[in-house]
């Protein structure tokens, strides 16, 4: 990633993580209002995959892993969650003019979504291990019950 778009993404970080969050919010059915736990995990996973934007570090990855948490979390379906990121390159695009900076912003957003996807699924597939682990303490608990 050329360190033009990474300047340009400081440059209007608060606009444009302004308006991506606002798309991602869009997507709950219930209103969020600021400092709620959500509102605030997701501006922070947000801003953290933005200041790592560039460069793909630590930052970023900790952004994906957070950001797909929350989504993994809630009944949305792995595409509705992963469309954020079309969302963020459609918010990008209107502060990049030349088409070198363009095909490199969009082959930056396609890796970023792949990561996020894997954790998606992993979050996901850990979520559905507990649910099956709670379930079968269930129903022990319940036949040790029924035989004592």
């Amino acid at each position: 990633m050329s360190k033009a778009m990474g300047r340009v993404i400081q440059q209007n970080r608060k606009e444009i993580l302004a308006g991506w969050h606002g798309k991602a919010l869009a997507l709950f059915s219930e209103k969020m209002a600021r400092g709620t736990p959500i509102f605030d995990l997701l501006h922070e996973a947000m801003g953290m995959i933005l200041d790592g934007f560039e460069e793909g570090g630590e930052s970023c990855t900790e952004g994906l892993s957070s950001f797909s948490r929350i989504f993994a979390i809630h009944p949305f379906p792995p595409s509705r969650s992963m469309r954020l990121f079309f969302e963020l390159q459609t918010i990008l695009m209107a502060f990049v003019s030349d088409d070198e900076s363009r095909d490199l912003l969009q082959t930056r957003i396609k890796e970023i979504m792949l990561e996020a996807c894997d954790d998606f699924m992993a979050h996901r597939e850990k979520i559905y291990q507990l649910k099956v682990e709670e379930r079968q303490r269930s129903m022990f608990m319940a036949l040790r019950r029924a035989e004592g």
